[in-house]
């Protein structure tokens, strides 16, 4: 298709042959539990994840996850924590809600 115009956003390509661009939604990518993984053993290496903790960051965008990562890492130092499983993961997503909310 033959296009005068077009941008790309972070989630739409916009295209317009006239005055008003048309959003066309681009198809969402969702990381994979080993990506996860693969991350997440390079960040420290004391720290481990279970698969059901990675799970819980396959939603996080790609450029957020080391990010997100260095987060649970440092929760789990504070509490003494080697293997962080999915129900860590819960407690330290309970308490970046706590603080979201402030």
């Amino acid at each position: 298709m033959p296009v005068d115009y077009g941008y790309r956003g972070s989630k739409n390509f916009w295209y317009t042959k006239f005055r008003r661009p048309i959003p066309e939604l681009l198809p969402m990518r969702q990381t994979t539990v080993e990506s996860v993984k693969y991350a997440a053993d390079r960040i420290d290496d004391k720290i481990k994840f279970t698969d059901e903790a990675c799970a819980k960051l396959v939603k996080v965008p790609r450029i957020f996850l080391p990010t997100a990562l260095k987060g649970c890492v440092a929760w789990a130092k504070e509490n003494g924590v080697t293997l962080i499983t999915a129900e860590h993961m819960d407690i330290i997503n309970d308490k970046r809600a706590k603080e979201k909310k402030k």
